[in-house]
């Protein structure tokens, strides 16, 4: 946090025209995290007496001082949620001529990115007709060098549930779609 602290000036001043107000929120909650603008909590034990006040952390889903502990269990829920099959990671990026949108109307975009992504997944599946495919999407909005850059990663189950006979069909390990004709959708 201290360099957000060091360098917010700079920051605001190179960037202030792509700064959307979800951002200048993050930066205002990320900068107030366990601090005493934050505010404190009281802690008190009976048995011991010991007496503590800690710093609050801010909660948001952008600070890296509170969200790694939400990640975690977060990731470890997921986990628990697998299949005994083998897994494919499918990428959907946003083409870079739309990032002006991303940065004023994410929410709106950043919805239809699911929705798109999803119903381009079922429709392959469909092709296949054999039955439902099942996967789990992350958005992610930056690259690692902090870059507008908005895509999906989608993890998707290798095989497709049948309801109507109640089986699961094993997928090939090696293939889940040809990634030219995704890619062209």
């Amino acid at each position: 946090m201290e360099l957000l602290r060091t360098h917010k000036k700079a920051l605001e001043h190179q960037y202030a025209n792509q700064l959307n107000p979800d951002m200048r929120s993050a930066i205002q909650a990320m900068l107030r995290c366990k601090t005493e603008q934050q505010g404190r909590s009281q802690w008190y034990c009976a048995h011991c007496h010991h007496n503590d006040r800690l710093p609050l952390s801010c909660g948001h889903r952008h600070c890296p001082q509170c969200q790694h502990r939400t990640t975690s269990d977060w990731l470890n829920r997921q986990k628990q949620k697998l299949l005994p099959v083998h897994y494919f990671m499918v990428t959907f990026t946003l083409p870079h001529q739309l990032n002006p949108l991303a940065r004023h109307a994410p929410k709106a975009l950043y919805q239809t990115m699911f929705q798109v992504a999803s119903s381009v997944l079922k429709s392959f599946a469909k092709r296949q007709s054999k039955g439902a495919l099942g996967f789990t999407a992350v958005l992610h909005t930056h690259s690692r060098q902090r870059n507008l850059h908005p895509h999906l990663h989608i993890i998707v189950a290798g095989g497709r549930y049948d309801s109507s006979k109640q089986v699961w069909h094993k997928g090939n390990k090696q293939y889940l779609f040809n990634a030219f004709a995704l890619a062209k959708v």
